[in-house]
């Protein structure tokens, strides 16, 4: 009788621990919805850009509005981004969520951009528009939770339409 005395401690810690944690990713997936959303190819800036050149890279800004009846705590967003019916990533984007607090039940968080560090090359934003390799691309996004859990939020598609 006094073994079990010692695993009750070890089993409420247990216990305590993982009701901590907070909602479970099939919750998260349920309460949390992908809103807002505009994509678009952007230009990209930097010393791997030739000066003779632009660069256009797949974009996607959303906010998350939580439905559920419970806060949900979102660490960090993956990103992947690839063409339609291609099997390897054009590229992927990590980004840590910009809010600290949990999203409260009914509230929407703020906005989150992501994109894609590779993307095509064209000799200005006219030519770019015409370049036959200019392909219908689609983002994946995935959030993660505490405890090391992963939620895929879903997949999207890229508009064909570059930035303002």
């Amino acid at each position: 009788m006094k073994k079990w005395i010692f695993l009750i401690p070890i089993i409420l810690i247990i216990t305590l621990i993982s009701c901590s944690q907070g909602p479970s990713p099939e919750q998260v997936k349920k309460w949390i919805k992908v809103v807002d959303i505009k994509t678009q190819w952007v230009q990209k800036y930097g010393p791997q850009v030739r000066p003779w050149e632009v660069v256009y890279v797949p974009s996607i800004r959303f906010r998350l509005k939580n439905t559920g009846s419970q806060p949900v705590r979102i660490l960090y967003f993956n990103a992947e981004f690839k063409l339609v019916n291609e099997e390897k990533a054009l590229g992927y984007d990590y980004k840590a969520f910009p809010q600290r607090e949990a999203i409260k039940p009914g509230e929407k968080s703020k906005e989150i951009f992501l994109r894609s560090p590779y993307g095509f090359r064209a000799s200005s934003k006219e030519s770019f528009k015409s370049n036959p390799y200019w392909k219908q691309a689609e983002v994946r996004i995935i959030a993660g939770i505490p405890g090391g859990r992963l939620v895929d939020l879903g997949t999207f598609p890229i508009e064909k339409k570059l930035e303002d």
